[in-house]
């Protein structure tokens, strides 16, 4: 794995990679009819400080409100999410978020969708931003593609940006929603080395949502699998191949049996 564009960009490796504990998380939602829908229920495990672990389950198993819990986009009906000592209550600065759309303002250039969050947050002067903007492009390998607009771009190159713009307030997590699942398989397994290099090199701590078991298993430190509704982590899966990772890996049998015993957990 090539790391030369990220120790080009300049970037500090992170050194405040917050551990997540996430306790006891009941949530339920409400229909339109007045019905209770328990999406979660006792939905317990921790991630320690800079770890790359991955949640996967069956579809409508509660991955996704988990990960927006996590973010304090919607609260639990009951339990709590601990970031380091803190209960998250809300959306924070120290969380960056990217989705399985890049969602980015077609409106606005590249460089102003990655500095939107540092805009918003206003602790930055602008210099400080632009020059951020640019080591971020830089790390993921865009540089001179600030003055585009994102309809300009490859659904690869905007989900770049999608991270860049994750990563703009240096945060110490990473919550990653199936960013890759739009994306062909040739660019998805390209876009699994850029996400690693990032990591390895800044090294926040990653919650990533996922269908793709391979995927999962070529990432992570961990998978986390989750039990159809009610939600709740039903196996907790070490993955113990070695770091960095290559993709002829994808082709050893430990990497196959790592797969069919996730996927043995998962109810079809």
């Amino acid at each position: 794995m090539n790391m030369q564009f990220s120790q080009a960009a300049g970037l500090p490796t992170s050194s405040k990679a917050s551990p997540i504990h996430v306790s006891a998380l009941t949530k339920v939602f409400r229909t339109r009819t007045g019905d209770e829908v328990m999406a979660l229920a006792d939905t317990t495990f921790k991630i320690a400080g800079g770890e790359f672990v991955s949640i996967v389950g069956p579809s409508g198993c509660g991955k996704s409100t988990v990960m927006r819990i996590i973010a304090g986009l919607i609260d639990a009906s009951k339990g709590a999410v601990l970031l380091g000592k803190d209960v998250v209550t809300a959306p924070s600065p120290e969380i960056g978020i990217a989705f399985q759309k890049a969602v980015l303002l077609p409106w606005l250039t590249v460089a102003r969708n990655i500095a939107l969050p540092a805009e918003l947050e206003g602790r930055k002067s602008e210099a400080e931003i632009a020059a951020r903007v640019e080591q971020l492009l830089a790390m993921v390998r865009l540089t001179g593609v600030g003055q585009r607009y994102p309809g300009e771009l490859s659904g690869g190159m905007q989900q770049r940006v999608s991270i860049a713009r994750a990563l703009m307030t240096e945060p110490s997590v990473l919550l990653m929603d199936e960013p890759f699942g739009a994306l062909d398989a040739l660019t998805r397994e390209h876009m699994h080395d850029e996400l690693l290099a990032i990591w390895e090199y800044s090294h926040p701590t990653v919650v990533f949502i996922t269908h793709d078991i391979a995927e999962a298993v070529y990432l992570s430190d961990r998978v986390l699998v989750m039990a159809a509704r009610p939600g709740r982590v039903v196996a907790d899966i070490r993955i113990d191949l070695p770091r960095p990772r290559q993709a002829d890996i994808r082709g050893e049998a430990r990497f196959a049996r790592l797969g069919a015993e996730i996927r043995a957990l998962i109810p079809h």
